[in-house]
């Protein structure tokens, strides 16, 4: 073979892997966008043209993690059956788990745990983050998945975190749950001390009924 009809040869071959490339990209890109719009029909579409179900943005977010973030249930049922990974990372090691107990989404909160969402992922980002943000439900499914109610974080347990919020009915799940109530965060506040300077008096008064004296 001629060496110009080589060069021909391997730059069309490179051409053609470009083009490849790019076709992957996009179709990847349209399953980002798709997921994160809720647009059940083209993620199904994408998925049955093979596209990449774990396919990562700039910022490292797979489909399954935008669809959680933004509570697309049957989204995020699609991208599991067909093996989206549940405990990839994004950003900061966000997993979809994460995003989802953030923004207040329980039914995709149990769909990614029965799917086998790691509850302890991010230094246990998912269940402080519901603690936090006063999101009962999604407090009760990450406790059914085995969340550890008197885990501690640098701002102390989900306890002080909920009652630093007046997040009442929180605080009453995570009683029931048998959190600790006299438990010390690092400088010495104590759920109830925090919940005083809070100024939630509710919350003050349902501490003080199962309060032990120190």
């Amino acid at each position: 073979m001629a060496p110009v009809h080589k060069l021909a040869c391997a730059v069309a071959l490179l051409t053609a892997i470009g083009l490849l490339a790019v076709a992957l990209n996009t179709t990847q890109d349209e399953l980002l966008e798709a997921s994160a719009a809720g647009d059940l029909s083209r993620v199904k579409t994408l998925l049955a043209a093979k596209t990449n179900v774990n396919a990562k943005d700039q910022h490292g977010y797979t489909a399954l993690i935008v669809a959680s973030s933004n509570g697309y249930l049957e989204v995020v049922r699609a991208l599991l059956a067909e093996g989206a990974d549940v405990n990839a990372e994004g950003a900061g090691g966000f997993t979809a788990l994460v995003w989802a107990s953030l923004n207040n989404y329980p039914e995709v909160v149990r769909a990614l745990l029965g799917a086998g969402a790691d509850v302890h992922a991010a230094d246990g980002r998912a269940w402080f983050d519901a603690a936090g943000s006063g999101h009962p439900e999604v407090v009760r499914a990450l406790l059914a998945a085995g969340a550890d109610v008197n885990a501690k974080a640098a701002i102390g347990t989900a306890l002080m975190i909920a009652s630093q919020k007046g997040s009442l009915e929180v605080v009453r799940v995570l009683l029931a749950a048998g959190a600790d109530v006299n438990a010390k965060a690092f400088n010495g506040e104590t759920a109830m001390s925090l919940a005083k300077k809070g100024g939630h008096p509710e919350v003050v008064q349902l501490l003080e009924a199962v309060a032990s004296p120190l």
